[in-house]
């Protein structure tokens, strides 16, 4: 597992619940509003990369004050080794909550199936016609319905959000990211804030 940062407290990354945030280096979209960029390469910019034991060794220290943990990116369904790094997670006896942008259905479904995680966040980038333009390359939006499926129908606490980026979203394409968020799951309107 390529971890490209850690933070170690935070109270609004999972709902209701004080944790960690471990950052997945790499991502395999190029979101033109990205606020992490800097995870996108598959290695760290400085090629120091934090060690797994070291991020299992600052939890272990901190279970008293943290009761979960969220495995954000990058985009954290791209490391194959995802699954065994979720596994020791859930032996410090916190919660685990995955943020995806989707496009790893296969991998998604063996990590629900094998109940790795407490809760699933996932990003519905855009109406499925412009999901190129918001992720910043080709996708598989096929692959991005399986996965919103795969997590609606888990039985896990999850959600769906969605950044609104003014200069590439507009008003009528709140429809057609609705459309794609199953009855009965919670979406977010995320606001863009840029970096400037």
């Amino acid at each position: 597992m390529v971890i490209g940062g850690y933070q170690s407290f935070s109270l609004s990354d999972y709902p209701g619940v004080p944790s960690a945030v471990v950052f997945a280096q790499g991502c395999n979209w190029r979101c033109p509003f990205c606020h992490n960029s800097q995870l996108i390469p598959q290695a760290p910019l400085d090629d120091e990369a934090i060690k797994v034991t070291e991020i299992l060794g600052a939890l272990r220290e901190r279970r008293g004050l943290l009761h979960g943990v969220v495995v954000s990116g990058g985009e954290p369904t791209i490391q194959d080794d995802l699954p065994e790094f979720l596994g020791k997670l859930r032996e410090l006896g916190l919660k685990v909550k995955l943020d995806t942008n989707g496009s790893n259905p296969g991998l998604l479904k063996s990590i629900l199936d094998e109940r790795l995680v407490d809760h699933v966040a996932m990003d519905i980038k855009a109406p499925a016609h412009l999901y190129d333009r918001l992720a910043g390359c080709r996708t598989d939006v096929a692959a991005v319905r399986s996965s919103i499926a795969l997590i609606a129908g888990c039985g896990l606490p999850h959600h769906f959000r969605t950044t609104w980026v003014p200069h590439l979203l507009a008003e009528p394409d709140r429809a057609g990211i609705l459309e794609l968020v199953p009855e009965g799951s919670r979406h977010v309107w995320q606001r863009y804030v840029p970096l400037d």
